[in-house]
């Protein structure tokens, strides 16, 4: 096994440009929340697998103006000391990005998608969607497998207005219905079956 050898920040914290010069194919995740390198592991294939299906159906669901992706960086705070940019499992977001530039801006995303595995469940679960819902992203879908819930489900959030803080609009587990951030009708056992 090699050992990974990241360079270090020239401060205290990582500035987003020494954040977004490290190279694209690291054998780990990282996220960058607070001006703190945060490394994670790969996904299993499983996580990885539900997380494309998703987002090829949303894909096909989605009108002009939307384009989806899985694994990309979202910048939530582009404070100078403090920045925060994660990459979510799956990322809805307008086509007046251009793909081949990282990160998308997060006014420009309306939904993400965090499939929930074993060893990230705290942060899919409480410290992602808080970052979300700061950075005024609107919808938050949390998928919650058989490896991390009793039954496999979709939960879905919106952002209230009067809080700015994420509120539940349903728990998904056959089929995902929903009329926002734009109509969507998907079957979710091809998105789950192995």
């Amino acid at each position: 096994m090699h050992a990974l050898t990241l360079p270090l920040p020239a401060g205290d914290t990582w500035t987003r440009a020494e954040f977004e010069a490290l190279p694209e194919d690291l054998p780990v995740r990282v996220s960058l929340i607070h001006g703190e390198l945060v490394v994670s592991p790969r996904p299993r294939p499983i996580h990885q697998r539900i997380a494309r299906r998703l987002a090829t159906r949303i894909e096909e669901a989605a009108p002009g103006g939307w384009q989806v992706d899985t694994d990309v960086d979202v910048l939530l705070d582009d404070d100078e000391t403090e920045a925060v940019e994660i990459a979510p499992d799956v990322v809805v977001y307008s086509t007046d990005h251009d793909p081949y530039e990282r990160p998308i801006p997060a006014d420009l995303v309306s939904l993400v998608v965090e499939v929930v595995s074993p060893s990230t469940k705290r942060k899919d679960r409480r410290s992602h969607p808080e970052l979300y819902a700061e950075a005024g992203i609107r919808h938050f879908w949390r998928v919650e497998t058989d490896q991390t819930a009793p039954a496999f489900a979709i939960y879905t959030y919106e952002i209230d207005d009067a809080t700015g803080r994420y509120v539940a609009t349903g728990v998904h587990h056959d089929r995902v219905s929903v009329t926002s951030p734009f109509d969507l009708d998907i079957e979710l056992k091809p998105v789950r079956d192995r």
